[in-house]
């Protein structure tokens, strides 16, 4: 039996742009990496948008993200595990608010972990 896709099981497009949102708050709220997102160059809903494109072609195969590929985009902030780990608690937080299940936060938290050399220590 062919399980639904992860993109699908998070909601779609819509699904996925309110859990980024909220994710993108807790950034923002959260004393070990606020400072990084307050000083980032772009803007709060340039950073919501980046993110959400990132994720959407990450998780539907459709490539509606132009921006940098992940290691570019981290390369000279120099982030610590202790960041890294910060921004993942962020997300599940944000996954537990929107109520997506304990399988669909697996598979999420497995690609987020596979992102981890493309972003910590760069």
């Amino acid at each position: 039996m062919e399980q639904t896709p992860l993109f699908d099981r998070l909601g779609g497009r819509e699904g996925l742009h309110g859990l980024l949102e909220k994710v993108v708050a807790n950034h923002f709220a959260n004393p070990l990496v606020c400072t990084r997102y307050e000083n980032a160059k772009a803007s709060r809903d340039e950073l919501l948008e980046g993110a959400f494109e990132f994720f959407c072609t990450g998780l539907s195969g459709v490539p509606t993200y132009e921006g940098l590929p992940l290691a570019d985009a981290h390369r000279g902030m120099n982030v610590s595990d202790q960041e890294f780990v910060a921004v993942i608690d962020d997300i599940v937080k944000a996954m537990d608010a929107h109520g997506i299940g304990e399988l669909e936060q697996a598979e999420a938290l497995k690609i987020l972990w596979d992102m981890k050399p493309d972003v910590v220590g760069l």
